[in-house]
C-alpha cells in the first residue's frame, strides 16, 4: 500500500476511486490535530484554558491562510484557502 496516512491504516479500500481524496482528507485532519496543539499552547497563560472552534479558526485563519467552515461548533472537512503564502507555509510545515 502507498503512503498511508498514520492512523488509518485500517481505512484503505485499494480499489476506492476516491482514495486520493480520501488521503488528502486524512493529511487535513492530521495536520490539524499539530496545528490544534500549537493553538492549545498559546493558551497555556490562561487560567482556564477551554478549547473553542471559532477560536481555534480564527488562530488557524490568521497563522495559516485557512478558513475552515464550522457548523454547530465541530470543525467539517471543508475548508478555503484565503492567503495562498500562508496556506502554503502550512503546507510545508505540516504535510
Amino acid at each position: 500500500m502507498t503512503d498511508i496516512p498514520k492512523g488509518f491504516e485500517g481505512d484503505i479500500d485499494p480499489d476506492d476511486p476516491n482514495l486520493k481524496f480520501r488521503k488528502q482528507r486524512w493529511n487535513y485532519w492530521n495536520a490539524l490535530k499539530s496545528v490544534r496543539h500549537e493553538y492549545l499552547s498559546t493558551l497555556k497563560d490562561q487560567t482556564d484554558p477551554q478549547f473553542d472552534a471559532y477560536d481555534f479558526e480564527d488562530f488557524v485563519e490568521k497563522k495559516y491562510g485557512i478558513k475552515m467552515n464550522i457548523v454547530n461548533h465541530q470543525i467539517t472537512d471543508q475548508y478555503k484557502i484565503v492567503d495562498e503564502d500562508l496556506y502554503a507555509y502550512f503546507m510545508l510545515k505540516w504535510l
